[in-house]
């Protein structure tokens, strides 16, 4: 045997994947040479093609290197030889391929039933049976290929199909992992559709090895223990849960229902990361920052408290506010040190709770955010405050937004400047992420990240779903878009210990920005530079908060009469109720939705 080339193996314990065929690399598939040729970036990757008989007296494999990298292998063996012979020939053939090439760590991706035949003594990390076409009926098979076929199927972790019937193959072939992908008349490869066939191919691979490893796992102690494992053990992928997005909503629903029913979850999450809007991670500086604003912990609910006291060890912080106002930076809530920093006055407390009563302009009916604050604290201090910070927050005039934007003004008559008044207030001790990660950290929860869900809810089974996401795009917009305001956020990172006085600075001024946060203040991090973040409010973008007018809400309850009138969806979060919740509020809620779906089920059972 001559092997014309050699290869550089990879460091990395990614897996390698030998692709068996009976075709040609220049004639496969659109969407096979696609995927193999994009997982060349990763790892090696290895095609065999169909065996090419010659007059040569030995047999021989001849390699050569495609110009994505993938390395092709063109058996050839003499003429007229048996097929038992064919298959030892290829076997021997393969046996020293592999071991000149050190592919210790590998998948084996069959194309066509008939390899098994000479490579029955190789220990894949997985298997995967790749049909090409739809799916064959046994009667279509030729007998000769049934054993083939029928084994292939007994062998197989995942079988991948092109078409849209992957429910019905389950059922005929018996098999639970079967997938449906697009075929090139679905798609081309402009259109991203191939890129995310690859990352889904990807990811089920990883719970199909992951799979395998528990198995093996268990057989392993099964056999310490002096007892029989069984022949096969075939892992059914289809999951009980498909919950949308894997922010406080989506993760505290994963959790429960893996962690208490034994629900087999999977999380799916467009962005790169899990966590929603309070994903921090450490800078190139090594600060830890929070990528989407501050996100403050603070809630009266114990119940919260302790469910979250469970992922994570927390840091005591009470969180405080300065507002940039006429040159001055003053405490909020407005205290008494506010009134009298502001006015140069020397007011006591008895003293300032006078002044608020004759600044306060009481209304008669309280409808608009502005008739909440002027019944509060006047029309002065409104000014001064909350109208210039709400008109950049919001795109409106306080007097266009219901009261529900500011329920109430916090008013203090001493010299408390914390801005919040809950039981418990602190931070979770190494940072958000992480406690998402313990969270998430359960063998019935498989997490997808930069996926589309409605990209894959064809394609892996799932019996229902928790959807986090923005009703009005889950209904297709049909009584068009809900109002958002989206922020962009601008972090820059100074070199100096600390920026500013107070962890968050308001700007209800000229400014175009709202507020500017100063991480290690919420962190407690010690490093000798800083990290900040200025907030500038904006129409267009990620959608962070619903739009409270009358008429936004009559689109939304349009909305959620169709998300009532479905079967097997829960609607669970800030953008799948159109609400906006603080953090408690989020966990609250998923919480509670958790209970009504295990009631029923209870009742259902019964």
């Amino acid at each position: 045997m001559a092997i014309d080339c050699s290869f550089t193996t990879l460091t990395s314990e990614t897996p390698e994947i030998v692709c068996l065929s009976n075709l040609r690399w220049y004639s496969v598939h659109p969407r096979l040479k696609h995927i193999l040729s994009r997982c060349t970036s990763q790892r090696r990757v290895f095609f065999i093609e169909q065996v090419i008989f010659t007059d040569q007296l030995l047999g021989r494999l001849d390699v050569r290197q495609d110009k994505s990298g993938l390395v092709v292998v063109i058996p050839s063996l003499p003429k007229r030889l048996s097929e038992e012979d064919i298959n030892a020939d290829l076997q021997k053939l393969i046996n020293a391929f592999f071991q000149e090439n050190h592919i210790d760590n590998y998948i084996l991706w069959y194309c066509t039933s008939k390899a098994i035949a000479f490579t029955r003594n190789l220990q894949p990390q997985a298997v995967i049976y790749d049909c090409m076409d739809e799916l064959p009926t046994i009667k279509s098979i030729p007998p000769a290929l049934q054993e083939y076929e029928s084994e292939m199927f007994s062998l197989a972790d995942l079988v991948f199909i092109i078409g849209e019937q992957s429910s019905e193959a389950i059922q005929i072939h018996q098999h639970p992992n079967i997938y449906a992908f697009p075929s090139s008349d679905d798609c081309n490869v402009s259109d991203g559709l191939y890129l995310r066939t690859w990352t889904t191919m990807m990811k089920l691979i990883d719970f199909a090895i992951a799979a395998r490893q528990n198995e093996n796992t268990s057989h392993s102690n099964k056999a310490i223990q002096g007892e029989k494992p069984a022949a096969t053990l075939k892992t059914d992928w289809q999951f009980d849960y498909l919950i949308v997005g894997a922010g406080f909503s989506g993760s505290v629903m994963a959790e429960r229902l893996a962690r208490h029913c034994g629900k087999k979850v999977l999380v799916v999450e467009k962005r790169n990361h899990i966590g929603g809007n309070a994903y921090d991670y450490y800078d190139h500086h090594g600060i830890l920052v929070h990528k989407y604003g501050p996100q403050i912990f603070h809630t009266d609910s114990q119940e919260v408290f302790e469910y979250l006291s469970q992922f994570t060890q927390w840091r005591p912080y009470e969180h405080r506010v300065l507002s940039s106002v006429d040159g001055q930076m003053l405490p909020l809530p407005i205290n008494l040190d506010t009134i009298n920093q502001l006015y140069g006055m020397n007011l006591n407390s008895f003293e300032v709770d006078e002044f608020f009563k004759c600044i306060a302009e009481p209304k008669e009916y309280i409808r608009t955010s502005e008739d909440v604050i002027v019944s509060k604290v006047g029309k002065e201090l409104y000014q001064k405050f909350f109208q210039g910070y709400t008109r950049k927050q919001w795109g409106l005039d306080p007097s266009e937004l219901d009261k529900s934007v500011i329920a109430r003004v916090p008013t203090r008559t001493n010299r408390d400047n914390r801005y919040f008044n809950d039981t418990y207030q602190a931070m979770p001790l190494h940072g958000y992420t992480r406690m998402f990660e313990k969270m998430l950290d359960h063998p019935n929860i498989k997490v997808m990240l930069n996926t589309d869900y409605r990209e894959i809810k064809q394609v892996i089974p799932w019996r229902e779903m928790v959807y986090t996401g923005a009703i009005d795009e889950f209904f297709d917009y049909r009584y068009g878009k809900l109002p958002y305001r989206s922020i962009h956020f601008q972090h820059e990172t100074h070199n100096t210990s600390v920026f500013q006085p107070a962890p968050v600075i308001n700007y209800p001024n000229e400014h175009l920005y709202t507020r500017v946060t100063e991480f290690k203040y919420l962190t407690g991090q010690e490093h000798n530079k800083t990290s900040i973040v200025y907030e500038f409010p904006q129409a267009e973008g990620e959608p962070y908060y619903p739009v409270p007018r009358p008429e936004n809400y009559e689109i939304y309850k349009k909305y959620k009469a169709l998300a009532d009138a479905m079967l097997g969806v829960y609607f669970v979060g800030r953008l799948a109720t159109y609400k906006y919740y603080n953090i408690d509020e989020c966990v609250a809620q998923a919480l509670y939705v958790y209970q009504q779906i295990k009631s029923m089920k209870m009742v259902n059972s019964n």
